[in-house]
């Protein structure tokens, strides 16, 4: 069915250059999950020996969670901090009448920590969007985290910064851009976030998420993203195939989104 088709965008790249950490560090190599979190704090504050060794003892908390699981119901208190290693989780809010609307992408990296640090009942729910690698640790392990290791505290800071900027910029996105403009931005953004993890190449990154995923996200009927995905094709801006989503045209989708990767 159209409504549950997966989106795949890939093929011919111009290459790109991808945002490096502002800290490059050796990250555990024995687990790709986990160093996308590790990428991740480290681009944004730098990391200690001492730090790492500590973030990699966090992957003892790691589980794999299956697609549509929910990992923190909407005005349920969490006692832990949440922390995606791997695949597409979201932020939503849903009407009585059934509809979602997602406000947020959680992609390898990113975090939950509201339950942990304030024990207030969430307004959103959050649930996996794919199969994903998921730690849930304990609210007494992540205080002691942000206790001994004030660098690891420092960088989550500054993450809860970018995401409360990309919350932002998605009102715009949905508020008072176009249909493709919509959908160019949210290409884009997804190719700065992925490629700061190491996860986009030449413009190149998974996209595992079915056309009712973004239409909830963008504020569309699954019909129209799918007419937008078709016009971006036949522009030669984007390519599709198999999951995949490549940018074959970087310059242009940026422009045509007016998208500038600074909240990030």
């Amino acid at each position: 069915m159209e409504r549950s088709a997966l989106i795949t965008l890939m093929d011919a790249a111009v290459p790109r250059a991808v945002r490096l950490p502002l800290h490059p560090i050796e990250v555990p190599e024995r687990d790709g999950c986990f160093s996308a979190f590790a990428r991740r704090l480290n681009g944004l504050a730098p990391l200690t020996g001492q730090d790492r060794a500590a973030l990699d003892g966090l992957i003892a908390y790691a589980r794999p969670v299956e697609r549509h699981t929910v990992l923190v119901e909407q005005e349920g208190i969490a006692d832990h901090a949440l922390i995606i290693f791997a695949g597409f989780a979201s932020r939503y809010k849903r009407r009585m009448s059934g509809r979602r609307q997602i406000v947020s992408y959680l992609v390898p990296g990113d975090f939950c920590d509201r339950g942990a640090l304030h024990r207030y009942p969430l307004d959103h729910t959050i649930e996996a969007l794919t199969p994903c690698q998921v730690a849930k640790v304990p609210r007494a392990v992540y205080l002691d985290l942000l206790g001994q290791h004030p660098g690891i505290a420092l960088a989550l800071q500054y993450a809860r910064l970018a995401e409360e900027a990309t919350a932002r910029e998605w009102v715009v996105n949905i508020g008072i851009r176009s249909g493709p403009e919509r959908v160019a931005h949210l290409l884009c953004e997804l190719l700065e976030r992925l490629g700061s993890i190491g996860q986009a190449t030449d413009g190149e990154y998974d996209l595992p998420l079915t056309q009712l995923d973004l239409a909830d996200t963008l504020a569309l009927s699954s019909v129209h993203v799918n007419r937008v995905l078709q016009v971006l094709r036949r522009a030669g801006l984007i390519s599709l195939r198999k999951r995949r989503l490549r940018i074959l045209a970087p310059r242009q989708l940026r422009q045509l989104a007016e998208f500038d990767a600074g909240y990030l």
